[in-house]
């Protein structure tokens, strides 16, 4: 086999995220900056959101909005919209993405699987266990954005961990600019994992062409060859 370990991200890849928790975590957010005296409408907020998500981060997003609307408050207008936005309201249990639990169990038996996710980590610990698989995982790694963790970190850890080379280790996940950049950079396979409110990033870097593109779980194992 050519991959011994796969880094699944979470997020718009096992979870489908933008459509069962952003819509109400974008809401809060926007609310929590008109408190801050933001000076646009709710609605007006929400669509500068959705527009700027494509290639932005949360931080660089919401401080664009603040910019482009105004408040005499910009600090505590990004804070508190970064806290509502990243501690969203997760049910006690969640659905995994069609196709994600028969693909976790059959790749279960052949590699060593690794989760590997960036944002609040107890938002995520919430998300994880309402979807139930973290049996699937042989470890698990949450990173930090705001301090400035990026997954390479991980990466590198599942490989020291594991005692293999980079090319033995496949990384997807929805985003180039973390789970394929990262993975390409410490000289791994990507898969990119188009699906979501980011889908429509453009490369920014030589390394953020993945090896792989799917759209659906159906196609993972065939299309990587797994």
């Amino acid at each position: 086999m050519k991959y011994k370990s796969l880094a699944f991200d979470l997020d718009d890849t096992l979870l489908d995220t933008s459509g069962l928790l952003v819509p109400l975590a974008s809401r809060r957010a926007c609310e929590a900056m008109l408190a801050a005296g933001l000076r646009c409408t709710l609605d007006e907020c929400m669509q500068a959101r959705a527009e700027l998500a494509t290639e932005l981060s949360h931080t660089e997003i919401f401080t664009r909005i603040v910019n482009r609307f105004g408040t005499n408050q910009q600090g505590k207008a990004v804070h508190d919209a970064l806290e509502e936005f990243y501690n969203p309201q997760v049910p006690e249990a969640l659905p995994l993405m069609a196709g994600a639990l028969d693909n976790l169990t059959v790749l279960k038996q052949k590699y060593k699987l690794f989760l590997v996710t960036m944002g609040s980590k107890p938002s995520q610990e919430k998300k994880i266990k309402a979807l139930n698989i973290s049996h699937f995982f042989d470890g698990i790694y949450i990173l930090n954005g705001f301090i400035g963790e990026k997954k390479d970190s991980a990466f590198r850890d599942i490989l020291r961990t594991q005692g293999h080379d980079p090319k033995h280790l496949l990384s997807i996940g929805n985003r180039l600019s973390s789970e394929i950049r990262d993975g390409k950079r410490i000289g791994a396979d990507t898969c990119y994992f188009a699906y979501g409110e980011h889908v429509g990033e453009k490369p920014q870097y030589p390394e953020d062409h993945p090896d792989f593109t799917v759209s659906h779980h159906k196609d993972l194992i065939t299309t990587c060859g797994l």
